[in-house]
């Protein structure tokens, strides 16, 4: 059970922690933060294609990973909406059948790759790092990667949140949810679930503030990054800038970009 009070005073100590991490990145590194905005990706797809003479190095709409991030989006406001508005109640009553959709979710969550590389992006980019276009998430041993590539550079930057996903990433938690290793005890109101050296335990209220905050998370992160992202000419006072763009041979030079309010996109400048 989680108290509406609680879940949405765990909504705002998120924003605030997502809002500060991004305008610590605004404020140190204003170049990185146009390119974090801006989604630079390097394509694999277009890489391996020989029969077209286009840069693999892409942003904004011609990055994929802003489509599969719009559906997870659009489930987790759709599910949000249902079950914690809190429109008629000031606490949420425990459910198994909203529990069973909130641990597919929590394990999508740890699971998404446009969430986790821009997770790591963010986490590097203030430990001083330069921009990472090739991101590598790994299919398997997530953990190691979400411990070593996330939560460590942000805690290195003394960036909150990397103690905010410290808390509440659960290895052994997530593993037993994705292999169906749990059970669900509504008399005791606990979730029992094998880790790899023992059988464990946690209750019911437990459950809903790591579930909040990491669902709170993944929805508001994407969300302020375009909120910000639509600021942009506001806050700079102009809409086109330059970032360090990779090309084919090896090279890195300064190329100019520029945002598109109308269709809330960056392009590349095209020289006459």
């Amino acid at each position: 059970m989680i108290t509406a009070e609680k879940f949405f005073d765990i909504t705002n100590k998120v924003e605030i922690l997502i809002f500060n991490a991004l305008n610590q990145l605004f404020v140190n590194y204003p170049e990185d933060y146009v390119l974090f905005m801006a989604s630079g990706e390097y394509d694999e797809l277009i890489a391996r294609n020989k029969e077209i003479d286009v840069s693999p190095y892409t942003i904004s709409g011609h990055n994929i990973d802003n489509y599969y991030d719009y559906t997870r989006q659009r489930f987790l406001c759709e599910f949000l909406n249902t079950y914690y508005k809190f429109a008629d109640t000031k606490e949420l009553q425990d459910d198994e059948y909203r529990m069973n959709i909130e641990f597919l979710i929590y394990t999508h969550i740890w699971e998404a790759k446009p969430f986790l590389k821009r997770l790591y992006r963010l986490a590097n980019l203030l430990c001083g790092e330069k921009y990472d276009w090739k991101i590598k998430v790994p299919t398997i041993r997530k953990s190691k990667f979400i411990k070593e590539k996330i939560i460590n550079p942000f805690n290195t930057s003394s960036c909150l949140l990397g103690e905010l996903l410290a808390d509440n990433y659960k290895t052994d938690l997530r593993n037993a949810i994705a292999h169906s290793d749990y059970q669900i005890d509504i008399i005791s109101k606990t979730i029992g679930y094998k880790s790899k050296t023992a059988l464990c335990n946690i209750s019911f209220d437990e459950w809903s503030i790591h579930f909040s905050y990491s669902v709170c998370l993944s929805y508001y992160f994407s969300c302020i990054i375009r909120e910000l992202r639509r600021r942009i000419i506001q806050d700079w006072g102009k809409n086109y800038f330059t970032i360090k763009m990779p090309y084919s041979d090896g090279t890195i030079k300064h190329t100019c970009i520029q945002y598109e309010a109308n269709r809330d996109e960056f392009g590349f400048i095209m020289k006459e």
